[in-house]
């Protein structure tokens, strides 16, 4: 029971918050910090995280259960996790690159200050 309920929880509270993002779908404030490349990149990783989530679950499922088999799914499910926590990382590198290189030069160099 509790393999079932885990699989319904998880899709039901990741699945949506992912597709939603992936198809460019986020919060006004979100919005106007983020690009909407960044948005979907972030949708792509929680598409991840989804996955991620249901590999180890999924392998029990299938009848993996013994040690030899858990390993590997383990280092699989924590790849998974590894490589969404990188691609939002990276999504908010973009935009704080984004932001500082569209910073005005007129603040930076000083213009109209008083010698």
């Amino acid at each position: 029971m509790s393999l079932w309920a885990w699989l319904i929880g998880w899709s039901a509270f990741a699945l949506p918050l992912a597709i939603a993002s992936f198809r460019g779908w986020a919060p006004r404030r979100v919005r106007s910090r983020t690009t909407p490349w960044g948005i979907r990149v972030r949708g792509v990783a929680l598409l991840v995280m989804w996955v991620g989530g249901l590999v180890v679950p999924l392998g029990r499922w299938g009848g993996l259960v013994d040690e030899d088999a858990m390993f590997p799914l383990s280092a699989v499910q924590v790849s998974l996790l590894m490589f969404a926590a990188g691609l939002i990382s990276g999504s908010q590198l973009g935009d704080r690159f984004r932001r500082r290189a569209a910073h005005p030069r007129a603040v930076d160099e000083g213009v109209g200050e008083q010698l």
